[in-house]
């Protein structure tokens, strides 16, 4: 579909996404007050950033920090597709500890899997409410971004970050995993950034936050398929958001549906 669409998390207020089809999206040098997130999924374009030129090409993945003039010229608007997250400043500061000055324009070419493992993440949030499996994923692609910059620089505080606070983190999921888990819960436990924790707990525990939430629901959910209940409130009662998720994540931490693994008892 030619245009230009726009979406918004108004559930958290930080989240905007832009997507543009064959079509001038801008026609003037502009900034956003957000950081931009951005994938070109196809075409190429002679970009103008800070002053500098760019050729960027499909399957380019970029960052363009706040309120930073830039401008697209794309060689062929009939074959220009991008996407582009507009995210609050607040996002990277909780996330990655980082200052908003402190983000600097950078871009990547991606492979075909990190390509379209990105363009599922972004319709994911699109069509859902932000949670802890997708900003965890969100948190993971921006980092490749931001790698040349000062992530969590505070060391002071991260060097506080022992074993005891991790244990703390896992034993508040152990008694919450059936409730809606933040990212946002879990870092003002710790009191590091949203990145940092989910790099620590996975360096500690093999899983990250998300994963280890994710098996604590799946052993809850194999209690209740014993009983009668029907796959719809299992799901709820283990804490997915809906039945399709629910099966998604049995079947990838199982290897089987929950049908099949229901048949077995």
């Amino acid at each position: 579909m030619q245009g230009i669409r726009y979406f918004f998390d108004n559930t958290k207020g930080d989240i905007e996404i832009k997507k543009c089809n064959n079509s001038m999206h801008s026609s003037k040098a502009h900034f956003h007050n957000e950081v931009s997130i951005g994938l070109i999924e196809r075409g190429g374009t002679k970009t103008e950033i800070g002053g500098n030129t760019y050729e960027l090409a499909d399957k380019t993945f970029l960052i363009i920090p706040p309120r930073t003039p830039h401008k697209c010229n794309p060689y062929n608007y009939q074959r220009w597709n991008f996407r582009m997250l507009y995210i609050n400043t607040e996002w990277f500061k909780s996330g990655f500890g980082i200052q908003r000055e402190k983000i600097k324009f950078d871009y990547m070419k991606v492979n075909q899997k990190m390509f379209l493992d990105i363009i599922r993440l972004i319709d994911d949030i699109e069509n859902k409410t932000i949670h802890i499996e997708n900003e965890s994923k969100l948190l993971k692609y921006v980092s490749l971004l931001i790698k040349n910059n000062s992530i969590d620089s505070d060391s002071d505080i991260y060097e506080s970050f022992n074993l005891k606070r991790i244990n703390e983190i896992k034993q508040y999921l152990n008694e919450n995993y059936l409730n809606d888990i933040m990212l946002d819960d879990l870092a003002k436990i710790a009191h590091v950034s949203k990145y940092y924790l989910i790099r620590k707990f996975s360096e500690c525990n093999g899983l990250s936050p998300h994963q280890y939430i994710t098996n604590l629901r799946i052993n809850h959910s194999k209690k209740l398929l014993k009983s009668k209940m029907d796959f719809a409130d299992i799901a709820i009662e283990s804490g997915f958001y809906d039945q399709s998720h629910f099966i998604k994540c049995f079947k990838e931490y199982t290897g089987v549906t929950p049908m099949k693994y229901k048949n077995y008892m």
